[in-house]
């Protein structure tokens, strides 16, 4: 088994059973063992509360963007990579094409459903094999392919990973023909590290796209991804996310999958590194306002300053929100949607740095924000736009002008903050220097990125000012690790502890499928150890963060208060276990996460629910408890 815990969303139990039998085998280094009876036990003494600001909901929302293996490879249920031939020069990449005749045709895009290349092949084949391919045992599977006959008839063989199906393709007048079969996938399948999808022509036939799903999916998205995305249950969710937002065409959208055109990643190498520097877009606006419904949560729309005007932003948000009797309200009740009422829209990202034209001159980048906001408001008044901003030093005076250029009245303002970079040689086996650093992480109640808003960028107006940490973790990027997890529950404490000093009230964690909270690995989907703490910080909601005095800066704690009872998270940032005193309340229940090796390369972690509440804390772990008042006599 991978390093975590396996997530099947109808066997939690089961699940936790499980880490606890893997808590007996695991072997992790001297001193930073996930046991804690080995050790001496430091009693924290917390007393003297006093109510403060109620907990933002909106700090437990997630950015899902589409890059890297965040939908393909993860939230997808699409298992064919550059499945419409988009990327190649001299043949399609990702694909290997042989026969009588194989030609890769790159110059009559408009023939292609979606303005891609094509395939024609006679009496040959075109075959992908990877890693994503990997049928689950007894789920059935679609495949479609979308061709044209070239001779009179053609046949073709479909084999996924073993099964195999044969289509038969007629010449017809029509400028294609979709073709389907049905596999059930076998015993020989399952466990694979790759599988091979392959077609087999006999005659001509020129291959516009192909498509390899399991049929049991959500909009075109894996529900067991889904499903674990409810378990962990994201206050809002963010689309496209934040750079892929300059390279998505949202009309797009209004045409099924298949018509699509790509998206291409130009330049930005880290956007699509897995697929070619492509992505089909079968995940696009409507499918994830679906999933938005499905999870509960609220959706947030990215809009590109440099694909979007006035005009156009004030399209996107008619189709969003707008009536049937409105032209893109009618376009997208067509489609069989009601309004989707979205309310939070950001405004660019990241312009000061890949904004082109408008990363050089600010008071240009504020006149096409305020252009684009005012397009927006016009379609639905009561939006709220977020323009976007930066703490880095190097772009201090673009933002200083940004500010003072912009003319429309705004509320929110974007924060991105990621913490560090991954550890190299230098600092040590696993990164331990990293590590070491990570335990004072905010320790002094302080951001220096949130400062300079405060004390700098608005500082004769940061009263209304409200801040969106729209993209935060440890780093984009990386995999989930004991080291991240600990990291993320110090920033997720620091953000509800100093919501009222900095004005945050949302935050949304970067980003939640294969890069922290769940991973995705073939047809095996877990919650990570950043997942469940997502989870379990819901009990956090509908309390009011209380003031609490501590003998020791040990213990990172966030409180809060509901009615007659009190919720508390508290982060060990020590090696050593932490026993927690808190005066006048006792704890009625408890779930730890409890981490292994204190390291950027261990994944391994248990979560604790014993019958009777536990009130000592593992070292670099994480214990939740509900306490109520102590009875006096």
């Amino acid at each position: 088994m991978a390093n975590g815990i396996w997530y099947n969303p109808r066997e939690i139990s089961k699940c936790e059973r499980s880490s606890q039998r893997r808590k007996k085998t695991t072997l992790l280094k001297a001193g930073q063992n996930m046991a804690s009876s080995d050790k001496a036990v430091k009693t924290v003494h917390v007393t003297a509360y006093t109510q403060g600001n109620a907990f933002e909901d909106g700090l437990l929302g997630v950015n899902t963007e589409i890059t890297r293996k965040g939908y393909f490879g993860g939230l997808s249920a699409q298992l064919l990579n550059n499945r419409k031939f988009f990327a190649g020069d001299q043949a399609p990449a990702g694909w290997d094409v042989s026969g009588e005749t194989a030609a890769f045709i790159t110059d009559r895009k408009e023939e292609s459903l979606c303005r891609s290349n094509f395939i024609d092949v006679r009496n040959g084949c075109l075959s992908q094999t990877s890693q994503y391919i990997r049928l689950k045992q007894e789920d059935t599977y679609e495949v479609k392919i979308w061709a044209k006959a070239i001779s009179e008839s053609a046949e073709l063989t479909v084999n996924a990973c073993g099964e195999t199906a044969t289509l038969k393709l007629f010449a017809n007048s029509e400028p294609y023909t979709e073709l389907s079969c049905r596999i059930a996938a076998g015993d020989a399948t399952v466990n694979n590290k790759e599988g091979t999808f392959a077609i087999t022509v006999k005659g001509e036939a020129e291959i516009f796209e192909v498509s390899l799903m399991c049929v049991d999916n959500f909009y075109g998205m894996r529900k067991d991804v889904v499903e674990a995305l409810k378990y962990i249950a994201p206050t809002s969710v963010r689309f496209p996310g934040g750079c892929a937002a300059d390279h998505f065409d949202w009309h797009q959208s209004l045409v099924a999958p298949e018509f699509r055109v790509p998206a291409h990643g130009g330049n930005k190498w880290f956007l699509f590194p897995d697929t070619y520097n492509q992505d089909c877009l079968d995940v696009g606006l409507n499918e994830f306002m679906m999933l938005c419904k499905e999870i509960g949560a609220e959706p947030e729309i990215t809009v590109s300053l440099l694909l979007s005007n006035g005009e156009d932003a004030r399209k996107y948000v008619e189709y969003c929100n707008g009536g049937a009797n409105t032209e893109f309200g009618a376009k997208r009740q067509a489609l069989g949607f009601d309004a989707f009422n979205v309310k939070l829209w950001f405004v660019g990202n990241e312009v000061y740095f890949f904004g082109r034209e408008y990363q050089h001159d600010a008071v240009l980048a504020a006149a096409r924000t305020d252009e684009i906001i005012r397009g927006m408001r016009a379609a639905d008044k009561d939006i709220i736009p977020v323009p976007g901003l930066t703490w880095a030093e190097a772009f201090k005076p673009w933002n200083h002008t940004f500010v003072a250029a912009m003319k429309e009245p705004y509320e929110f303002v974007s924060y991105h903050n990621y913490i560090g970079i991954l550890p190299d040689a230098s600092q040590g086996e696993n990164g331990m220097a990293t590590c070491e650093m990570l335990e004072t992480n905010f320790a002094d109640g302080s951001d220096i990125g949130l400062d300079f808003y405060k004390n700098e960028l608005f500082s004769d107006s940061f009263g209304p000012i409200r801040v969106c940490a729209d993209e935060w973790n440890y780093s984009w990027g990386k995999s989930s690790s004991n080291a991240l997890f600990f990291s993320n529950c110090l920033q997720f404490h620091f953000f509800a502890n100093y919501a009222d000093k900095y004005h945050i009230s949302r935050a949304e964690f970067f980003m939640p499928v294969n890069e922290g909270m769940i991973t995705v690995d073939g047809p095996e989907c877990r919650v990570e150890s950043s997942g469940e703490l997502l989870k379990l910080m819901q009990g956090h909601r509908g309390g009011k963060i209380m003031r609490a005095t501590s003998d020791s800066d040990d213990a990172d704690l966030l409180i809060t208060s509901h009615e007659d009872r009190l919720y508390v998270s508290v982060v060990n940032r020590r090696s050593e276990p932490l026993k927690l005193d808190i005066d006048g309340f006792s704890a009625v229940n408890s779930v730890q996460i409890r981490t292994g090796e204190y390291s950027f390369s261990s994944n391994e972690y248990v979560i604790d629910r014993p019958e009777e509440p536990d009130n000592v804390v593992s070292g670099h772990s994480i214990l939740f408890m509900t306490l109520e008042k102590t009875c006096r006599d």
